[in-house]
C-alpha cells in the first residue's frame, strides 16, 4: 500500500503550506509510477486484467493518504474516487476505463446543519441543485 505523507514544512509556499496543485501533481507522479511498476512486474501474465486504483485520507492521520492498487480478473465496479485501468500483455495494450472523483472535497466535514465554515469555501462556486 502506497503511502503519500504530506509534509509540514513545504518547499512549495512560503507559509510552509503544501499548496493543492502541488499536492495533486506530486500525489500523481506518485500513481503513475505505481501504475509502470505493476504492469512491469505482472508482464508475464497471459490473462487480460484490471488495475483499480483508491486513494483516501487515513483516520488516524489526517495529514497521511493512503492509495491502494488491486488487481482484478474481472471489470471491477465504478467507485468514486478511483481510476481503472484494462491491461492486455498478449496485444501490449493498456486503456484507462475512467478516472471518478470523490462524491466531496474531503476536506470538508459532512454534516446536516449548516456550517459557516463550509459556507465561506463554497464562495464564488456555481450552485447545484438536486432534486429529490
Amino acid at each position: 500500500m502506497t503511502q503519500i505523507i504530506i509534509p509540514e514544512n513545504s518547499p512549495f509556499s512560503s507559509d510552509n503550506t503544501l499548496l493543492m496543485g502541488d499536492a495533486r501533481q506530486m500525489m500523481g507522479k506518485e500513481v503513475l509510477k505505481n501504475i509502470a511498476d505493476t504492469v512491469e512486474r505482472y508482464q508475464y501474465k497471459k490473462e487480460k486484467y484490471y488495475i483499480l486504483i483508491t486513494s483516501r485520507i487515513d483516520v488516524m492521520n489526517p495529514k497521511q493518504i493512503r492509495t491502494k492498487i488491486v488487481l482484478h480478473s474481472y471489470r471491477p465496479p465504478e467507485l468514486l474516487g478511483s481510476i481503472c485501468f484494462f491491461v492486455d500483455n498478449i496485444k501490449g495494450k493498456i486503456d484507462r476505463l475512467w478516472v471518478l472523483p470523490l462524491d466531496r472535497p474531503s476536506d470538508i466535514p459532512t454534516s446536516d446543519e449548516f456550517c459557516p465554515e463550509t459556507a465561506k469555501k463554497a464562495k464564488g462556486l456555481p450552485l447545484i441543485f438536486h432534486a429529490s
